[in-house]
């Protein structure tokens, strides 16, 4: 039977390296943030106003866009 090496395991130093990496990244957008891009999105001064963006968020859904 041949022996294979065990896979190593990264030290304690891989993964503070990796966390100091990502601290310096800042803090990771909250989910929230979606939900508010589509709110301020429907933010609107009259109904005219409302049914456009809504027709024009429908189309760049069927679209695929999203945005």
């Amino acid at each position: 039977m041949i022996a294979r090496p065990l896979p190593t395991v990264p030290s304690n130093a891989v993964y503070s390296d990796m966390e100091e990496e990502d601290n310096q990244l800042g803090p990771e957008r909250d989910e929230t943030d979606s939900f508010y891009q589509l709110v301020r999105l429907l933010m609107a001064d009259d109904p005219e106003e409302l049914s456009r963006k809504l027709a024009e968020i429908n189309k760049r859904s069927s679209q695929g866009t999203g945005r």
